[in-house]
């Protein structure tokens, strides 16, 4: 059991949501499991299913963990600032709730950070079962030249669609080491607490699409640094035939991917860093509702009996389907924005 008021904890773990909740228990007793450095948790949960929400509190009640409840979604800024403006230890460790850890996962970042004094330490991310074999991201560059990004003309600053780095390889093929990146996916990361105060919070206007590159972008702005530590490894549940999205978790998946939150992402992103000249966009904005094909629209179909998983019919039930999925997730997003206009990241949660 971790005690919370342990006062060895160097470092205070937050589990936020990403786009789903049926990962959510399984994840969190993973979590337990396979974390032995002294830490304390907080669990922000944000709106999961009552039946969830009951199962995520008795594991945090029993292990002495937080457990911040809100009955509405937060984007994964939002609850991410919410995280660490309750904490007070040295070290931030986020970690989404599709995410599977590894045996001294929390260790090796922890030591990565002290070794290094970086504000920021990504361990090396997984995709797809079985666990921890195929890689997701070992590091990556949002810039070819990051002294040109930031010191050169703002008309002339590109971004570079590098930040995925190995994707698909297996971790057995790949000799990795301890190295700078200029890019970290926030499925999992090490901040230290300190890093906000001087860099500011995660950007709450970017409510989903590219929020970690803008992250990335600020810490290396501002004179930071991040790295990645390969020694530390965790696995991004992503949706797919094993992990499919459930019925559950529909409202907050459609809500997260919303064409509309996509592109109030994209649109702050470029104007925030001076991009509008960059091409870079031209093809995001086109791609917004790829997500609901893949995780909505083709798992639905495919479960029709005889014809489920033919493309043909893939194609016409997205064609048919996407409109009316889109219409949900703007009024899911105007709702959102409705009961959030008037908060600020410290607002009080319905329980604690």
């Amino acid at each position: 059991m971790t005690n919370l008021k342990n006062n060895q904890a160097d470092v205070t773990v937050v589990v936020t949501a990403r786009d789903r909740f049926s990962l959510a228990v399984r994840s969190l007793e993973n979590l337990v499991a396979v974390t032995r450095h002294p830490y304390k948790l907080i669990y922000i949960d944000a709106g999961s299913p009552p039946y969830v929400a009951k199962n995520l509190k008795q594991i945090c009640e029993k292990n002495a963990f937080e457990y911040v409840r809100f009955d509405h979604f937060l984007s994964p800024c939002q609850s991410r600032n919410r995280g660490h403006h309750m904490s007070s230890t040295k070290y931030v460790a986020y970690i989404e709730n599709d995410v599977m850890a590894s045996e001294g996962w929390l260790e090796a970042l922890i030591k990565c950070g002290e070794e290094t004094g970086a504000e920021v330490v990504q361990p090396l991310i997984c995709q797809g079962m079985p666990l921890h074999t195929e890689i997701h991201q070992a590091g990556g560059n949002f810039t070819e030249d990051m002294d040109a990004f930031f010191n050169g003309p703002t008309q002339s600053r590109r971004l570079t669609d590098k930040h995925l780095n190995h994707q698909g390889k297996r971790v057995d093929e790949v000799e990795l080491e301890r190295t700078e990146t200029q890019v970290c996916e926030v499925h999992c990361i090490l901040v230290r607490r300190d890093t906000f105060e001087r860099f500011g919070d995660f950007d709450e206007n970017m409510p989903c699409s590219k929020d970690h590159i803008d992250f990335s972008i600020t810490i290396w702005a501002n004179g930071g640094r991040i790295m990645l530590e390969p020694s530390s490894v965790v696995t991004f549940c992503h949706p797919d035939r094993h992990n499919p999205v459930e019925v559950m978790d529909r409202p907050i998946f459609i809500l997260r991917w919303s064409p509309n939150w996509q592109r109030k992402s994209l649109n702050h992103f470029r104007k925030k860093w001076g991009l509008e000249s960059d091409p870079y966009f031209e093809k995001y904005q086109k791609l917004t509702k790829w997500r609901y094909h893949d995780g909505v629209v083709r798992p639905m179909i495919r479960k029709l009996p005889m014809i489920g998983h033919s493309y043909k019919v893939q194609a016409i039930a997205s064609k048919a389907m996407l409109p009316l999925i889109s219409a949900v997730g703007t009024h899911l997003g105007n709702k959102q924005a409705s009961q959030t206009a008037n908060w600020n990241s410290r607002e009080v949660p319905t329980s604690r």
